[in-house]
């Protein structure tokens, strides 16, 4: 028994929509057939097994919101046979990624943020997800908690899971800038939600204007995305930025220790991405 269709290893691709690509599977042996399939990409795999009454199946259905290396075992008439094929996908276009994230609620800002991660880029040279050094997967880097293998192939849902996170932080900044019966603008929450993204809280409340203002004491090194300085420590306090920058450049390559004085902060983070 052997596969007549498709060739050992050919490569199947997703398109941008996206869309999957139908895989026939075919033998050489007649009558009903077996097919344990299994698809897998790193440390994430999904198996199953469907029948045919003759010697053909599609398994454009099973790898649906899939990528990576699937493997088929076909059974017949007591006898078997494997075989296995690449499936790889596109990077949609930024306007698609753009008129995704319009149809979605509560989505203003975050753009900006697949911009500023990812550049709306979802799939490396090799047509695979990305995948960061501190594993985050794919055009929304998710990685706390840890992405589906549908999040990670299929990019809308790499969106959804990033959008439902964004969310979260929304929320929580709604619930800050409202506390006390507070107003707030959309363009504040819009920098409240961003600066949560990265960590941290971006206004304080000015009892003297009673409004919400940018908190004062943070200064951002605009050569960097999302480092800055907290001017209430002493050892930064007085210093322009150029001064912090040539004193702190040499040690951006890793992350501060304790005895630091710059820190990465949401503020800086959501003032760069936001301008």
């Amino acid at each position: 028994m052997k596969f007549t269709k498709p060739r050992l290893n050919d490569t199947f691709t997703i398109t941008s929509a996206p869309e999957w690509p139908s895989i026939k599977l075919e033998t050489d042996q007649t009558g009903s057939h077996t097919w344990n399939w299994t698809i897998e990409w790193g440390k994430f795999k999904k198996s199953g097994k469907e029948t045919t009454s003759g010697n053909t199946w599609d398994a454009k259905d099973v790898i649906t919101n899939f990528g990576g290396k699937l493997t088929v075992h076909a059974e017949a008439n007591k006898s078997s046979a494997s075989t296995s094929v690449k499936i790889v996908s596109t990077n949609p276009t930024d306007v698609a990624v753009k008129q995704y994230l319009a149809s979605k609620a509560n989505s203003v800002g975050f753009d900006k943020i697949i911009q500023h991660e990812s550049k709306f880029k979802h799939f490396n040279a090799k047509k695979e997800p990305i995948k960061t050094f501190d594993n985050g997967y794919g055009m929304c880097q998710l990685t706390t908690p840890t992405p589906t293998f549908e999040q990670i192939w299929n990019w809308k849902k790499n969106v959804d899971g990033g959008l439902a996170l964004f969310d979260e932080k929304r929320l929580s900044a709604i619930a800050y800038l409202g506390q006390s019966q507070r107003s707030y603008t959309s363009e504040q929450l819009k920098y409240e939600a961003v600066c949560r993204w990265n960590g941290g809280k971006y206004h304080e409340w000015d009892a003297q204007k009673l409004k919400w203002v940018r908190k004062a004491n943070i200064l951002c090194d605009t050569e960097t995305g999302n480092i800055g300085w907290d001017l209430d420590d002493p050892e930064n306090a007085g210093k322009t930025e150029a001064n912090l920058h040539k004193q702190d450049k040499a040690s951006y390559s890793k992350a501060p220790d304790s005895n630091a004085d710059w820190e990465y902060s949401g503020i800086c983070y959501a003032d760069n991405i936001l301008k």
